[in-house]
């Protein structure tokens, strides 16, 4: 699925959200999906954007595949995206709510928001010159005892990122990052189970509907 409205295929406008919902169910019988992403929309929900989100937690219901979601930038809608996927049947713990290294906020209202309901948010853009504010937020949440609901990735969009290229590739997470939070204070116990533990507690379901060979 695409990252947000103006990328959907032009037929999400047609099609009703029982309709989204099934073909997203089949494809999990038929193709080698393990996850539901990057669901998108941007910081003013469109009412397409809404029913793809709705459709999106009818299809966990019936598959039980984990999400991610795509905020615009700075992430208003973050919150209102969770709203429609509980209400939806989606239980937190099964939701990363992404890109909220971009909500720049010193006292991280809204990542601590989605934390105490149990979801994982994503600062999920690092290696470059955002870092900087996002340690801070980090260090915040971790401080607050959230560190189990914390979700990091490169965000690798573009060929010009890959270190072929003389980009920082697919590892700056782990080597440039990383480093940022170990000398803001950050435990190598806590950086574990952040880049280890969460993601493979996140990912670990079983499906719900076999796939088809």
């Amino acid at each position: 699925m695409a990252t947000s409205v103006e990328v959907y295929p032009k037929e999400i406008g047609t099609l009703s959200e029982e309709q989204i919902a099934q073909a997203l169910i089949k494809q999990a019988e038929t193709d080698p999906v393990g996850v539901y992403g990057e669901i998108g929309s941007w910081d003013d929900m469109t009412a397409d954007e809404r029913k793809v989100f709705r459709a999106i937690g009818k299809a966990h219901v019936a598959t039980n595949l984990p999400i991610f979601t795509h905020t615009g930038i700075p992430g208003k809608a973050a919150l209102e995206q969770l709203d429609i996927l509980e209400d939806a049947g989606v239980k937190p713990n099964r939701i990363v709510i992404g890109h909220l290294g971009n909500l720049v906020d010193v006292n991280v209202q809204v990542q601590r928001a989605i934390c105490k309901r149990g979801a994982f948010i994503g600062f999920d853009r690092q290696g470059g010159p955002g870092d900087a504010q996002q340690v801070p937020m980090v260090m915040a949440l971790i401080e607050a005892g959230f560190a189990d609901n914390l979700m990091f990735s490169a965000d690798i969009s573009n060929a010009g990122q890959m270190k072929r290229n003389n980009g920082q590739g697919y590892a700056k997470t782990l080597t440039v990052f990383v480093p940022k939070l170990k000398a803001a204070g950050a435990s190598d116990e806590v950086l574990h189970g952040i880049m280890v533990d969460n993601p493979r507690r996140f990912l670990a379901c079983i499906p719900k509907k076999p796939r088809k060979a």
